[in-house]
């Protein structure tokens, strides 16, 4: 090593060369780890992207209630974020419909559903929210509610609704996919 010093200090030439290696290797150092830090601010940023994704990931669920005073079909969101529905298609096996409405009885003169929605496309809907696709619940004092509920029922159980929707991120979902048996479980 005194060897080395010595050297340097008696050729100028000498020393210039090795600081001048020094040099390129703290260049070429620097060079790595630049490269290295590109690489993981890409792959963090990535890993956020796909964090962000999934936690506003939408989920569709299609509920069902049936007791004697009252019948309902409800589409709900049980995701962390926003569902922008595409369509809600309703099946027989046979035909396919927009919406619950379109496949259910006439109901008696002047007797109004509770609630019903039409075709439902490019809908949003928040985390938690739900929306109800049909009710029908019995008046207060209604005589004949049982006959067409159990002719709606009916109806009803022969169906099947399927929800397409995408996150907002536009990333298509797989569809949820409801058979409506469960109302002519009481035959």
């Amino acid at each position: 090593m005194d060897a080395l010093i010595a050297l340097l200090k008696s050729d100028a030439n000498a020393a210039n060369a090795l600081g001048a290696l020094a040099s390129a290797a703290a260049s070429i150092l620097a060079l790595f780890v630049s490269c290295i830090s590109v690489w993981i601010s890409v792959s963090s940023a990535r890993s956020q992207r796909r964090h962000n994704e999934l936690s506003v990931r939408p989920l569709a669920e299609v509920t069902v209630a049936d007791y004697e005073d009252s019948l309902r079909v409800k589409l709900r969101n049980n995701g962390s974020g926003p569902m922008i529905v595409l369509a809600v298609t309703v099946s027989d096996g046979a035909k396919a419909h927009e919406s619950l409405i379109d496949c259910m009885p006439a109901l008696p003169m002047g007797r109004p559903w509770n609630t019903f929605t039409h075709a439902l496309r490019h809908r949003t809907l928040q985390a938690g929210a739900e929306i109800v696709l049909l009710e029908l619940t019995q008046h207060e004092n209604e005589a004949n509610f049982a006959v067409f509920r159990d002719r709606v029922r009916a109806a009803l159980a022969r169906l099947t609704v399927n929800v397409e929707y995408t996150d907002i991120y536009d990333t298509v979902m797989r569809p949820c996919q409801k058979p409506l048996s469960w109302f002519g479980r009481n035959k």
